[in-house]
């Protein structure tokens, strides 16, 4: 082999195997096949590059060599056979799932293992092609690429895409892209497959029409979409009620054909298919003109009253004294309490040095209309005296009560004095300590100053009765008695009338040391009604 040297040249022979059909040859580039050998022909390692191949290199082709000394020898036991394509294939792509082959139609379950692989032959070039994944929702792929022997020892570039299903990728094309570098230019082809995924209900969403805001009166529908596969074949409406879900009906829409302020709320659709189900929630916000729910004020120094309106959206309240806003107004001040989203609480104190006020007003406003209240004649007062009409008609009605209470005390006064009046005789006459004997007339009596015959003519077998009469319980100068002192000597006469008959007990009078009191002796007949008569007499006592 001390022939074969750098000078040696590569040579192609087509299809035959005499020297006839030479197409290329490395050291003349007049053959109809043009390009180069590069490596070592010295060395037995070497490499033919083609140019613009084209149908013609198609065919049967033997290597020959030539180099010095006589150095010729065509390699007709072996052979290598061009097959000249107007296109380059395309990848080959399958799936696996679990380390299964699946076909490309079959579906498969949402969290399956998944694996996807591309793989194709590569050419005669000067570097081997390359395989990239893509898809068309462009998700994140993780592949890995390698390059392997086929069965026919060819060799082969494999890349695997690995994943778990999920809804996402339901419907999903995913792309395998093969390049090659061919002459200073890159030629592609591509090969792809569509995975197709079983799953629960996802995407469930409400959509209100005309909107989620509505005027109270008019029509809303509420219309529910989920995406699923197989589709979703029951759709449930709730409503959210004190905490809890209140099923209302089945269907994917809900309609209110006049719509009110309790339709207010929130509203859920449960959509369901063979897999699983999926809950959504949207607000029904109704619309409404203000109302005002309370008005009223505490009245004293410093008036406090309250105004409550409600209505959606949430309304603004304005005061107003005989007709001009408050703000025109001193010794005013206005605070505001939010209840809720739609209740406004509105307080405002007003002094009573406020003039001209004859009407307090609270008005109510929103985007949906008004609504207003009013006190009448809700002050009278005048700024520099500063006296209320409620504080008038207290001091009236305190005045009147005290008249009313000293008409009452000087007329039970006067009462009491009459009353003291006319029972003085009657005094008088209780001061005899009267006993009654069955029968008979009373009898007033004492003993100890009757003589024996007038003890025996008073002809009374009974036990006789005893009085002390006390003048000086009778009032001074009056009709009964006159001119009693502590030093007048009193008298008494009692004379006792029956019928026709008058008979006249004379009566003593004995003075007691240092006493008002008198003794009075009676001679009574027997007279079934009594009737008495007292006359008094003074004279000047003597020592």
């Amino acid at each position: 082999m001390t022939d074969l040297t750098d000078r040696a040249a590569g040579v192609w022979i087509k299809d035959e195997k005499d020297q006839n059909n030479i197409v290329f040859n490395s050291s003349n580039s007049n053959f109809s096949f043009k390009g180069k050998i590069t490596g070592k022909l010295k060395d037995k390692n070497c490499t033919t590059i083609f140019n613009r191949v084209t149908s013609n290199h198609k065919g049967r082709l033997y290597f020959r060599i030539e180099g010095n000394g006589g150095l010729k020898w065509t390699y007709t036991q072996k052979s290598v056979s061009i097959d000249v394509i107007d296109t380059l294939s395309k990848p080959t792509v399958q799936m696996f799932k679990d380390q299964m082959k699946v076909e490309v139609h079959e579906e498969v379950l949402e969290r399956s293992s998944m694996c996807l692989r591309c793989s194709a032959k590569t050419l005669c070039s000067s570097s081997p092609p390359t395989l990239t994944w893509s898809s068309t929702d462009r998700l994140h792929l993780n592949e890995n690429s390698r390059l392997q022997l086929d069965q026919q020892k060819q060799t082969e570039i494999i890349s695997d895409l690995n994943f778990t299903a999920t809804h996402l990728q339901h419907g999903v094309t995913f792309i395998c892209t093969i390049t090659y570098q061919l002459q200073q230019r890159n030629t592609t082809a591509q090969s792809n497959i569509t995975l197709r995924v079983q799953y629960a209900p996802e995407n469930t969403s409400v959509s209100v029409f005309p909107s989620n805001s509505v005027l109270e009166g008019t029509s809303v529908t509420l219309i529910c979409s989920s995406d699923g596969n197989p589709a979703v074949f029951n759709y449930t409406w709730y409503r959210e009620n004190g905490g809890q879900l209140e099923e209302l009906q089945t269907g994917y829409n809900l309609t209110f054909n006049a719509t009110d302020h309790t339709h207010t709320g929130r509203y859920y659709c449960k959509a369901k298919n063979q897999h699983g189900v999926q809950n959504t929630s949207v607000l029904l916000d109704i619309q409404y003109a203000p109302k005002i729910s309370l008005f009223s004020c505490n009245r004293s120094d410093v008036t406090v009253c309250l105004c409550e309106a409600h209505g959606n959206p949430s309304p603004k309240v304005e005061w107003f004294l005989s007709g001009r806003p408050v703000s025109n107004f001193t010794n005013t001040s206005i605070s505001e309490e939010r209840l809720n989203s739609t209740d406004l609480r509105s307080f405002i104190s007003l002094h009573q040095s406020l003039t001209h006020t004859d009407t307090l007003q609270c008005v109510t406003i929103n985007t949906h209309g008004n609504a207003s209240q009013q006190i009448e004649q809700f002050y009278c007062s005048h700024e520099t005296t500063g006296i209320s009409v409620f504080s008038v008609l207290i001091g009236a009605a305190i005045g009147v009560s005290i008249m009313i209470i000293l008409f009452v005390i000087i007329h039970l006064c006067k009462r009491r004095e009459n009353s003291r009046s006319s029972k003085t005789r009657q005094e008088d006459i209780n001061g005899l300590n009267l006993t009654d004997r069955e029968n008979e007339a009373p009898v007033y009596v004492n003993k100890t100053v009757l003589s024996p015959d007038e003890d025996a003519s008073l002809n009374y077998p009974q036990s006789l009765h005893y009085s002390s009469i006390d003048f000086t319980k009778t009032q001074i100068e009056s009709k009964e008695v006159r001119g009693i002192s502590s030093l007048s000597t009193v008298y008494a006469d009692v004379r006792h009338y029956s019928g026709q008959v008058e008979e006249k007990s004379s009566g003593s009078v004995e003075p007691l040391t240092n006493s008002k009191i008198s003794r009075v002796k009676i001679a009574d007949s027997k007279a079934s009604d009594p009737q008495f008569a007292i006359s008094t007499n003074t004279e000047q006592t003597q020592s």
